[in-house]
């Protein structure tokens, strides 16, 4: 009898456990077809791997299928192995989190001075995003980025987002800053560090951050973007590491999501690296961002996103269980995908928390009014001359990249495309966009 109710036991979870993949297979379901770039995902639940599977394509070339080891461009879930290593040097004593961050990168202005770095690494610095400061000058997600003209273009600015420590904005620029203060700190680039501190002990064989976007990845899952109804590859060109660049799979992600459960590296450190911070009148960083990940409501996790690729890491620490969800698709709902198949595994919904996004109206041109904003705009910040032209009837921003309608918004203000122009008396226009704010520009 006793045999008999283990064996009807095992029957059981090993029929839960197909459920459950079949339930997951259908949220997949769409990419699970010939000829469509996908995702990989993996789930870790009590420590054990109970999912590692891919669906869709690779390589639409080669009709390569993805699987748990194909490698995926992680963009922002890299920082989290940043933040750690940043944790780790610390505790090796080679720098402070509370050192200022022009102790190691002195070419910042002087408004730098009195931010730590931990600011950085919690998005409460106040720098302006790099990536939006790039857009501004017409650059695109597939434009080749290198670190030292960058770090030019960040020194170049004039001022920060918001006093430091006064609010949250997510920007890749500090981590971009931390991965340079950590190499001039230890002597070893991050992706030296890491390999050695990290990847190494955690067997992690199929990682690592790429400073050099011309390296072949083995096994890698190109990036994709549907344009005109039709796949094109659209691989990630950024050499610029910290923020992003880290190239990594199912199997080795599983590997770091364990670590969490089971420490191998860095066991004091984990609770640091998930703690949120705080700003200096004592509030929670906004959103419940720690170090490279956000814990808030019970969950914690980081998604990324870059041309042809969007990933996911999510945790539930109550449930013990890891979500992961990697995709060669840029326009791929990860966070969407990951909480249901988290739900699939809880058996609960792992609530989002609800963004509210306010457009300003368009008002009708008053006359006269975009006679005084025509003429050339110069901003130093980013070496560059904007225009403002009025033709039939209405007004046209052109960039170095593309050219924008202008639309009148109230209070002053202007929108064109993503960005919000404020015509003033000093300085001619300020142009903001959503990571990089007051941007001037000069009437020439």
């Amino acid at each position: 009898m006793r045999s008999i109710l283990v064996g009807l036991t095992f029957a059981m979870a090993a029929w839960a456990a197909g459920d459950e993949e079949k339930r997951v297979d259908e949220i997949f379901a769409e990419y699970a077809k010939p000829g469509s770039p996908g995702c990989a995902v993996g789930v870790l639940r009590h420590g054990a791997t109970v999912l590692a599977k891919g669906y869709g394509y690779a390589d639409l070339d080669q009709s390569l299928p993805i699987t748990p080891r194909s490698r995926f461009y992680m963009a922002s879930v890299s920082k989290q192995f940043t933040a750690m290593a940043l944790l780790m040097a610390e505790q090796d004593g080679k720098l402070k989190l509370d050192d200022s961050i022009r102790k190691y990168v002195p070419e910042l202005p002087a408004y730098a001075e009195n931010i730590p770095i931990r600011r950085l690494l919690d998005h409460t610095a106040g720098f302006r995003d790099y990536l939006s400061l790039w857009g501004m000058r017409g650059f695109s997600n597939e434009s080749v980025l290198k670190e030292e003209p960058t770090l030019a273009l960040i020194a170049r600015q004039k001022a920060l987002n918001f006093a430091p420590g006064t609010d949250y904005n997510y920007s890749n620029t500090g981590y971009l800053l931390a991965a340079i203060a950590l190499r001039r700190a230890t002597g070893k680039p991050l992706e030296t560090y890491v390999q050695e501190k990290i990847y190494k002990p955690l067997e992690m064989q199929s990682t690592r951050f790429q400073a050099d976007h011309g390296d072949p990845v083995p096994n890698r899952a190109h990036g994709y973007q549907q344009r005109a109804k039709a796949w094109k590859t659209v691989d990630v060109g950024f050499d610029v590491i910290g923020s992003g660049g880290m190239y990594s799979n199912i199997e080795d992600m599983l590997r770091w999501a364990r670590n969490f459960e089971k420490p191998v590296v860095g066991a004091a450190l984990l609770n640091t690296l998930q703690t949120p911070g705080k700003l200096v009148d004592g509030r929670p960083t906004p959103g419940g961002y720690a170090l490279g990940i956000i814990n808030h409501a019970g969950v914690i996790l980081h998604t990324g996103g870059a041309v042809g690729y969007s990933t996911l890491l999510l945790r539930v620490p109550k449930e013990e269980l890891t979500v992961l969800c990697l995709c060669n698709i840029g326009s791929a709902s990860v966070e969407r995908l990951g909480r249901l198949v988290a739900r699939v595994y809880t058996g609960a919904p792992v609530l989002e928390a609800p963004i509210d996004r306010v457009q300003p109206s368009p008002r009708p041109w008053q006359p006269g009014e975009m006679e005084k904003l025509t003429g050339s705009y110069w901003s130093e910040e980013l070496f560059t001359v904007w225009q403002l032209a009025a033709r039939d009837g209405k007004l046209y921003l052109q960039t170095d990249g593309p050219e924008f309608p202008v639309e009148p918004t109230g209070n002053g203000l202007y929108k064109a495309g993503g960005f919000e122009l404020k015509p003033t008396a000093a300085r001619g226009l300020e142009a903001s966009v959503g990571r990089a704010r007051g941007i001037g520009f000069t009437r020439r």
